[in-house]
């Protein structure tokens, strides 16, 4: 399954390619050689899949997205905290 994620500029572009930051806290440098938009600056969105940067996200939405995926984690492992909790 291909997905692609939301990660933020934490380095300023270098040669092509931008150091970013997961929600994960983990940093990557990723590609722009399929980036359309502005030059990204650090602290900015960007849409990222299979190590390419290919867009920038406003702020608010990112920070939307990041805090209903966290919701959405949070929600799973209470079930799997249910099932288990059934399965003793």
């Amino acid at each position: 399954m291909c997905q692609h994620r939301l990660q933020r500029v934490v380095q300023a572009p270098m040669g092509g390619t931008v150091c970013v930051e997961d929600a994960e806290r983990r940093r990557h440098v990723v590609s722009l050689l399929a980036y359309e938009g502005p030059p990204p600056v650090v602290g900015d969105w960007l849409v990222v899949h299979s190590g390419y940067a290919l867009s920038q996200v406003d702020a608010a939405e990112a920070e939307a997205v990041l805090a209903e995926l966290a919701a959405a984690e949070l929600a799973t492992n209470e079930d799997r905290g249910d099932v288990r909790e059934e399965a003793r």
